[in-house]
């Protein structure tokens, strides 16, 4: 004598469950996709603004050692002494404690330097950040 056990049967989504859950997801996508845009954007234009203080801090630093970087050799337009404190110089003057002392930023790329230049200006032969908020 042979029992046939009933095996229960295995439960699993309806395709209209499956449709939903699909649903949902793609209207939290929607939601999400666009926000992605602003945070990177947000982040970019951040980076731009700590690169333009860094420019401006290394060129106060080089200023206060003794090396300007502003009339060095000729007085400079807001791209041209960019441009000089990212390259760098080395204070050359014996006299000076940072004699041999390195002042620049030398890993901006051009799109970067472009960029933080517009956070900065040169007032009063001073290479000054401006938030720009």
């Amino acid at each position: 004598m042979t029992t046939d056990q009933i095996l229960p049967r295995a439960r699993g989504f309806s395709l209209v469950e499956m449709l939903v859950v699909i649903a949902v997801i793609g209207i939290l996508a929607a939601i999400a996709v666009p926000n992605i845009g602003r945070i990177n954007a947000a982040a970019e234009n951040s980076k731009d603004r700590r690169n333009a203080q860094q420019l401006a801090s290394i060129c106060s630093a080089a200023a206060a050692a003794g090396y300007d970087f502003i009339n060095t050799p000729t007085t400079g337009t807001l791209s041209t002494v960019v441009q000089r404190v990212s390259t760098g110089a080395t204070v050359a003057d014996l006299t000076s404690p940072f004699y041999n002392q390195y002042f620049g930023l030398p890993n901006l790329s051009t799109n970067e330097r472009t960029s933080a230049s517009s956070y900065l200006s040169i007032a009063n032969g001073i290479l000054t950040y401006n938030a720009g908020f």
